[in-house]
């Protein structure tokens, strides 16, 4: 799997020429503008692996939890926002580059 580098260290940055400079960041933004297979699959991972990581934590599937904040049951944390924000962008992953979670 490919990791998405998606940084450039200042010190790399401050000593590399103008012409190198301009090409780097020109590919970090054609890198978030048009993804490559490779990138957009090891998002999907990552942003995948961080809700299990919830689901694991509050012993509770993610629509459990959705459920749960319905009836007001579930705490109502920074940590339930981290966990909704992470099934918002795998829903607009999804629907961007039609790709379906797999149970």
């Amino acid at each position: 799997m490919v990791a998405i580098n998606t940084s450039i260290k200042l010190s790399e940055f401050s000593s590399m020429s103008q012409d190198e400079n301009k090409e780097r960041v020109n590919a970090l933004f054609q890198a978030a503008i048009i993804p490559t297979p490779e990138q957009k699959q090891a998002w999907i991972k990552q942003v995948n692996d961080e809700i299990q990581e919830y689901e694991s934590r509050y012993k509770m599937s993610s629509e459990d939890m959705l459920q749960a904040l319905k009836t007001g049951e579930a705490l109502k944390c920074s940590e339930i926002c981290s966990w909704l924000m992470l099934l918002k962008t795998r829903g607009q992953i999804e629907k961007k580059y039609g790709y379906s979670r797999s149970k």
